[in-house]
């Protein structure tokens, strides 16, 4: 070392009781005050993009930790949201599912997934509200809707729904345009020359739920195409999944209904009815076209591919997140409805 050289002098970083650095010691070593270390901790404007840099790369050095549970008491959020969905293992609730966590990451928030399967009490607990846990907000994929416990649910807790639409409830809405996507399905199978077209996915009872905005939206396509609608083939489910929608297929197929494609209210349906049609011995697409909505993984890949209306999912997990920040900012909102994009991907099961 020659004797021009200079080395600065680090301060020694103290420790607190615990062992592990506080605010003090990274605004020791940043060389600021703990309250511009308290500024850039709590993403403040207030701080220069250079002093700002300066403290993150203390914090770093330092692997200091802040005390997140003080802060949420203190400021009396959490920077958590809950994704309520029926289930997870289904291919578009997982998708959903990263989606959303993706984009409240990108906002600083983490996200708690609840799953609440085919029990409607269970699903009404989320509802009742996350009072015992320190929750901001919930998105929410509802399975049954009941326009009552919208109107009697007490709970202050912000809410944004997926999918179902429930008009009365208050509660901002994002979706794709079912009504939309189901006529683009029957047009495209239209355009092939079907004539005698099917729907497996009816749920009655379910107001003005996906099903039977898709079923809704099929009509209107077939008349549009001028194809006589026939409640003949119209097959109802209890609830969307491959087991059901092989034992729709094969009702459609036992009761001696003359079909030449069916539209399918989700891919895991289809999926299931493609394995019903092949059981019988029937060519896809030659003898019956198959098609469906959600554009789920196996689609692209199974044999043949599935014809199939493919949502947005990022932007649907972008609008759920921005609407709800919104509402937790006390934002004064009304119960907004966004569509988002999408897409026909015609693959075999089609053409």
């Amino acid at each position: 070392m020659t004797s021009d050289e200079i080395h600065p002098v680090r301060p020694a970083v103290r420790r607190t009781r615990s062992g592990e650095p506080g605010v003090k010691e990274v605004a020791s070593l940043a060389g600021v005050s703990w309250k511009t270390v308290s500024n850039v901790v709590n993403n403040r404007p207030n701080v220069r993009a250079s002093t700002r840099d300066k403290v993150l790369a203390a914090i770093a050095e330092l692997d200091y930790r802040p005390n997140l549970a003080g802060r949420q008491l203190r400021q009396g959020t959490s920077n958590t949201l809950v994704l309520a969905v029926p289930e997870i293992s289904s291919p578009y609730f997982g998708r959903l599912a990263e989606e959303v966590i993706s984009a409240a990451k990108r906002r600083g928030y983490t996200v708690l997934t609840e799953v609440f399967g085919l029990d409607p009490e269970a699903e009404k607990s989320v509802l009742a509200g996350y009072r015992d846990r320190m929750v901001d907000g919930v998105i929410y994929s509802p399975l049954t809707m009941d326009l009552s416990l919208f109107q009697t649910r007490t709970d202050t807790t912000p809410m944004v729904l997926l999918g179902e639409r429930l008009s009365g409830a208050g509660v901002p809405h994002v979706s794709i345009d079912n009504d939309a996507s189901a006529r683009n399905l029957v047009s495209h199978l239209a355009a092939r020359g079907r004539r005698r077209l099917g729907f497996i996915g009816a749920r009655p009872g379910s107001g003005e739920g996906t099903a039977m905005l898709r079923l809704d939206g099929f009509r209107r396509g077939l008349e549009e195409c001028g194809i006589p609608y026939e409640p003949d083939l119209v097959v109802d489910v209890q609830h969307y999944s491959r087991e059901e929608g092989e034992l729709a297929a094969l009702r459609l197929l036992n009761s001696g209904a003359d079909c030449d494609g069916v539209v399918c209210a989700s891919d895991v349906l289809a999926v299931g009815a493609l394995r019903a049609f092949r059981r019988r011995g029937l060519r896809v697409p030659e003898q019956m076209a198959v098609a469906g909505w959600d554009d789920i993984p196996e689609a692209a890949f199974m044999s043949p591919s599935l014809t199939s209306i493919a949502p947005d999912m990022s932007a649907l997990a972008d609008e759920a997140c921005r609407l709800l920040l919104a509402r937790i900012a006390g934002t004064d909102l009304p119960a907004e409805e966004v569509v988002i994009p999408h897409e026909l991907k015609g693959r075999e099961s089609t053409y």
